[in-house]
């Protein structure tokens, strides 16, 4: 009888293991990192079923969207940032007060910055963004056929006058259409 439950216990720790190597080989499978690289990137797929990266570094276009867009998740994160300090039951009048104004001021330079780009637009540029950073910076991209040291100038000035940015702290790069 011993024997038999000896057999019967072995067997059963046998099965169970074979059973857990199954999984297991099961879930490396289902779940293979390599096979699953590409995983959440982001495509744009056009009507006649072109796939294109918009994470590629050799298209101009994407540059400046990526530049666009990374902008306006700064700002995003920023105000959401803020309204969550803003509304925090723990927080007191004063740092309240800061945060309202930390707000207003963000608001405030998105929209000189929009409208600074606009204006520059208004100028011959086909496609421009700025990033300002830290107050005191612009990084401008700008799309146009040809920037010219006259369009380059008058987009510096543009800056300087509308942002009070100082002229030695203001990239301009230019990318062709």
């Amino acid at each position: 009888m011993k024997n038999k439950e000896k057999i019967k216990k072995f067997s059963m720790a046998a099965l169970s293991f074979c059973f857990m190597v199954a999984i297991a080989g099961y879930i490396n499978y289902k779940y293979n990192p390599e096979r699953e690289k590409d995983l959440g990137q982001t495509v744009y797929v056009n009507s006649n079923n072109d796939q294109v990266d918009i994470y590629s570094e050799n298209k101009e276009e994407d540059k400046i969207s990526s530049f666009r867009n990374d902008r306006d998740n700064m700002y995003s994160e920023l105000a959401n940032n803020y309204s969550e300090i803003i509304n925090n039951a723990n927080s007191n009048s004063d740092t309240i007060t800061e945060y309202q104004q930390k707000l207003s001021d963000l608001i405030e330079e998105k929209n000189q910055v929009l409208m600074v780009e606009n204006i520059i637009k208004s100028k011959g540029v086909d496609d421009i963004v700025i990033v300002i950073t830290n107050g005191e910076k612009a990084n401008v991209i700008v799309k146009t056929t040809e920037i010219t040291e006259s369009l380059a100038a008058q987009i510096m000035q543009t800056i300087v006058d509308q942002l009070n940015i100082d002229a030695n702290n203001i990239t301009i790069e230019s990318v062709d259409m």
